[in-house]
């Protein structure tokens, strides 16, 4: 059974699911020890904090780590989760776990809670996720990082998000984490 640490927020908690639903409880079933260690509403910098006790004297394995959403939704900008997100996986790299980056969801502005948006603005977060995500690839090809695009199965052909799939605009639905949970397998394998 492989090890995989699963440093994330809300997307990796499971908000809104009941546990057993979450994708990293899924993954137990295809011999994965998944580790969920995602905390709702982080950004990368809470990411980049936690993530030392995760590499303190823990078994070796994978660390999935997928985050940046928050850091754009409440920063309006990319810079800090790049930041946060490249010294993430040196570190990773560094203590001799295999790092993986997991691409996050795109986001439903129409459908996302409004009580949020006073201090969200959603639309314009809408438009840089999309860019935040190539990066992401582009900067785990460079150093030969995994990549798992969760984000694929949740866009049209046309790019357009699956709102049948989101609970609120930014979280799955059960249906969704079912699909991430497949997605991770394509992309990893199963983990036994």
């Amino acid at each position: 059974m492989q090890r995989l640490y699963c440093l994330g927020d809300s997307l990796t908690f499971g908000f809104g699911v009941r546990r057993q639903e979450r994708w990293t409880n899924l993954l137990q079933e295809h011999g994965w020890q998944a580790i969920n260690l995602g905390c709702n509403g982080d950004t990368t910098a809470g990411m980049l904090t936690r993530l030392q006790a995760v590499l303190a004297d823990q078994p070796r394995g994978k660390v999935l780590v997928m985050g940046g959403s928050n850091d754009i939704f409440y920063g309006g900008d990319m810079a800090g989760a790049k930041a946060n997100m490249g010294a993430m996986l040196q570190q990773i790299f560094a203590a001799g776990f295999e790092p993986v980056v997991g691409i996050p969801l795109p986001a439903v502005a129409a459908d996302a809670p409004r009580q949020w948006a006073n201090v969200v603005d959603f639309e314009k977060a809408a438009e840089l996720l999309p860019q935040y995500c190539a990066w992401l690839k582009d900067f785990s090809a460079s150093f030969s990082i995994a990549v798992v695009d969760f984000r694929c199965d949740f866009v049209d052909d046309k790019g357009e998000a699956k709102r049948q799939l989101f609970l609120d605009g930014l979280h799955p639905t059960a249906e969704g984490h079912r699909l991430m949970a497949q997605r991770l397998l394509t992309q990893l394998g199963d983990g036994v």
